[in-house]
């Protein structure tokens, strides 16, 4: 049989008793052919009823509704509570004064903690009484989401006080953006903990499923540092119960057991019991290797090359005590293949390094040659034939051709072409067009070529002349400073010798007045007082002046002290001049360059920097190396 629908104009206010108002809503709209958003209701009365057993109901009555906050009771299975609602349905107002006020009430998973949250545009103007209806009106919403209400919700007319007070402010308030509070929080299930092995070693975590996969680095080797959490095993613990909003108890889930550790650890992996699970820690640095179900830490390994189709770049650390050894030979072949990256501690190679191939290491050492476009970056390093860039502390390269060194000190056997920068460089046969700049020392014991560059200079690499600018920069802004507070200590140094005398009478009288008992006329105590905040505002401005000064004798000690030992620095040349080479000596301050270019059959000569005391001028001078000690 069909429904007949009854139009809207026939309905009449009613009244019923259920458990569940949202769907008496949702049939009675039904009924009439309207949409239950039409319809509306008063509560008229709240019934709540607590059941420890089945069978036996209590309804929950004045004091008794503190006991539902009861962690116990409310972490029992065999409680039950609900309610029931007596309501009078109607048709819902249009002058309602809230409708303007878009609120709807959201939950978390478990809808243990309920919120109302207001959305942009909402409108909401104050009166009196505004608090009572409101709270009547987040009740419904929650009424409406079956929900149950007066309880869970203490903090509710606080949070509500708090949320028209702003509107109080306003007195009609327009929501520009979406506002939550929170009207109701049962109690929170604690989560059941399935087991879990977490191998932290493999850090494949750090990527996230999105992220761009890189499968050059395909983690050939896992470096690790000492006391590295390398493996963590997580124990299987049952959750706690809940229970939600709406009464309903929330049974924690079994937890699943299926990751328990079958495997051995050597002695070099720590094991930790803990109370949450076991952590296996490393004892030494080095790389983790599993074979014959065991996990070890190893410090050494050999490979034939590392390219892509091998294995991949590598990224173990270099304070990891890994050391590489790659054994490929062929001259035709690249040991470290083409856009590889290797970072371990030490790597020693018997061949090639190909294009774009960067290497970050302590200790380096390349038997074949480097490619222009390669980069080497490490404590010591030693190259047979180098083209591509180096940068460290000690570089030792057998044959320098176009590539560029950057260290600490640098020894190279053979140069024709490129770069070196450096503190120091010892070059034994320096062919043509090769740059040289060093701070301290450039000694070349076989020339044999011409169109070479050697210069001295105190500033040899990037963060040298940012260090420099910045200095450069301090020290202009402290003499603004030292010249501003030495103006104000004149001005007012001058103002008290001028007026001394009057100083010293004013001080007389006050004395004299202070002897006689009799009272001190205001305006003379008010103009010493002045002259001595005058004193002490002077003897401040002069400690400031002085700090200020000290500070700037600082900073240009600092600046000179990139030049200090350009006087101890030399060019010394083993061999004869021959053919156009040029000696540059850089300085700072003054900012002057000095230039020389050596005549040919100069034979065993030292070049100097040498300043003129009489004029404070520099030049460049020459001795006989025998002569140098």
């Amino acid at each position: 049989m069909s429904q007949v629908n009854i139009s809207s104009n026939d309905f009449k206010p009613f009244s019923v008793k259920t458990s569940n108002i949202a769907k008496e809503l949702v049939s009675t709209a039904s009924k009439y052919g309207i949409k239950a958003s039409a319809l509306d209701f008063n509560l008229l009365e709240v019934q709540t009823f607590l059941s420890r057993e089945e069978g036996k109901e209590e309804e929950v009555i004045g004091e008794e509704f503190d006991a539902l906050n009861d962690e116990a009771l409310l972490a029992d299975p065999n409680v039950r509570i609900r309610q029931t609602y007596e309501v009078e349905i109607v048709l819902a107002d249009q002058e309602d004064k809230f409708i303007d006020l878009a609120v709807s009430i959201g939950a978390n998973p478990s809808m243990t903690r309920l919120f109302a949250a207001v959305k942009p545009g909402s409108v909401l103007e104050y009166y009196e009484g505004i608090e009572r209806d409101f709270l009547e009106f987040i009740n419904k919403r929650k009424l409406r989401a079956n929900m149950l209400i007066g309880v869970w919700d203490q903090s509710l007319p606080e949070e509500i006080d708090k949320f028209i007070a702003k509107v109080q402010v306003a007195g009609k308030m327009t929501f520009e953006e979406k506002t939550t509070f929170e009207v109701g929080h049962a109690l929170d299930p604690v989560p059941t903990v399935d087991d879990k092995l977490i191998l932290h070693y493999k850090n494949h975590d750090d990527q996230g499923e999105k992220a761009k996969v890189d499968h050059s680095k395909r983690g050939f080797i896992q470096g690790v540092v000492e006391n590295d959490l390398l493996i963590e095993y997580i124990k299987p613990c049952k959750g706690k119960a809940g229970r939600n909003c709406r009464g309903e108890f929330i049974e924690p889930s079994e937890p699943i057991v299926a990751n328990i550790p079958a495997f051995n650890v050597s002695e070099k992996i720590e094991v930790l019991e803990k109370e949450e699970g076991t952590q296996y820690r490393a004892k030494n640095s080095g790389y983790i290797v599993f074979e014959n179900n065991t996990y070890d830490i190893q410090g050494e390994v050999e490979v034939t090359e590392i390219s892509f189709k091998t294995t991949g770049s590598i990224e173990a650390g270099v304070n990891t005590d890994i050391a590489i050894n790659v054994k490929e030979k062929d001259a035709f072949k690249d040991a470290i293949g083409a856009g590889m990256e290797v970072e371990v501690n030490e790597i020693n190679v018997d061949g090639n390094v190909g294009s774009n191939a960067k290497i970050k290491a302590k200790k380096v050492k390349i038997e074949g040659q480097t490619h222009q476009s390669s980069y080497i970056e490490a404590d010591e390093v030693k190259v047979n034939i180098h083209k591509g860039k180096i940068k460290g502390q000690k570089i030792e390269v057998t044959r320098l051709e176009q590539g560029v060194i950057e260290g600490e000190y640098v020894e190279v056997f053979q140069a024709t072409g490129g770069k070196i920068i450096a503190k120091e460089v010892v070059i034994d046969t320096l062919s043509s067009h090769v740059d040289i700049i060093a701070s301290s020392k450039i000694e070349i014991k076989n020339l044999k070529g011409e169109e070479n560059t050697l210069t001295i200079s105190p500033i040899l690499y990037e963060e040298d002349k940012k260090a420099l600018h910045g200095n450069e920069e301090e020290v202009k802004v402290q003499k603004r400073k030292i010249r501003t507070l030495q103006e104000e200590v004149d001005k007012k140094q001058t103002f008290l010798n001028d007026n001394a005398a009057a100083i010293s009478d004013l001080k007389k009288r006050l004395a004299h007045y202070k002897q006689s008992g009799a009272k001190m006329p205001v305006s003379f105590v008010t103009k010493f007082k002045e002259f001595q905040e005058l004193q002490i505002h002077l003897l401040s401005l002069k400690q400031e002046l002085k700090q200020n000064e000290e500070a700037c004798e600082l900073l240009a000690n600092e600046h000179q002290s990139f030049q200090t030992d350009i006087l101890e620095s030399r060019i010394i040349n083993h061999d004869e001049y021959r053919g156009h080479n040029e000696i540059r000596f850089k300085l700072i301050d003054p900012d002057l360059e000095l230039y020389l270019v050596p005549r040919g059959g100069d034979h065993e000569k030292c070049f100097m920097l040498k300043e003129n005391e009489d004029d404070g001028s520099y030049s460049i001078v020459s001795t006989e190396i025998k002569g140098e000690e």
